[in-house]
């Protein structure tokens, strides 16, 4: 049986379990991981020259029993090729992210291995630095331009989002977001136009997004109708002109928010996909 769990919207440089490189940003619908990506190509020759186009990368969660795997795919969706498979430095990546250098940050779920946020340079297939001092649970993982690293955390049903500075496995600065609860789960992360972090969690089978401005710790809410709309997440986006992505486990939905719009701009329906999604 297919499992099915919407859990992220995915940008590239920003999104849970998949994210993309090289190239400006669009979006990339989330679905759920029930085994091995479903992208099929009529070719897949390894190429032996470092590749340098656009990437897909895509986090199975499960691809062994409490251990998962990265897949990395050439970026065209009409004949996509798998170009490598990363298993070192990857437990289970719940939450994928690339920054302006190219370099992909794998926040790693806990299972036989330790939670931690692993750091990979471009065309490598294992970690050239590791995270692994956390308060919680590492589930999605942010970096702004500065190439500070920003991890969410569930901690005993609560959320935190630990800072880290480039190249540091301390944390500078652990912010409580002020949401717990039962059944919390660690939501999406992205940055607005300001440069403000958006955080988004789900606690009480409910979605709160809050905003955190650039070097604070101070969290305030940012008020989009998600029960009106039965958007309950947890995961979210924004790509760079600011749009919201939110999505909805319970309704299989992607609700957009324009910059500034309490209401959806629109709606992506019927998101029941299971591998991978673009």
């Amino acid at each position: 049986m297919a499992i099915f769990r919407l859990i992220g919207v995915i940008l590239i440089g920003s999104g849970l379990l998949a994210a993309c490189s090289g190239a400006a940003p669009s979006p990339i619908v989330p679905g759920a991981n029930a085994g091995a990506p479903q992208i099929q190509s009529q070719s897949r020759a390894i190429p032996q020259k470092p590749h340098t186009g656009r990437v897909l990368y895509i986090g199975d969660i499960d691809g062994q029993p409490g251990l998962g795997q990265i897949h990395v795919y050439t970026a065209n969706m009409k004949d996509p090729q798998q170009l490598r498979m990363i298993t070192s430095g990857a437990g289970r990546p719940f939450g994928m992210w690339v920054d302006g250098k190219n370099v992909l940050y794998v926040a790693n779920y806990p299972n036989k291995l330790p939670g931690s946020v692993t750091e990979f340079k471009p065309n490598a297939s294992g970690p050239f630095f590791e995270i692994t001092n956390f308060k919680g649970d590492p589930e999605s993982v942010a970096v702004d331009d500065q190439q500070n690293v920003y991890v969410n955390e569930s901690v005993q049903d609560e959320g935190f989002v630990q800072v880290y500075a480039p190249g540091s496995g301390t944390a500078q600065r652990t912010i409580d977001t002020g949401i717990g609860g039962y059944a919390f789960e660690s939501g999406g992360m992205g940055f607005d136009r300001q440069g403000n972090l958006i955080v988004a969690e789900q606690a009480k089978l409910k979605l709160q997004i809050v905003k955190i401005a650039r070097g604070s710790s101070t969290v305030t809410p940012v008020n989009l109708d998600l029960d009106g709309h039965n958007i309950t997440g947890p995961g979210m986006g924004i790509d760079k002109a600011g749009n919201i992505y939110v999505a909805s486990s319970g309704a299989a939905t992607v609700s957009v928010f324009a910059p500034g719009q309490t209401e959806p701009s629109r709606v992506i329906l019927n998101v029941r996909l299971t591998g991978i999604w673009s």
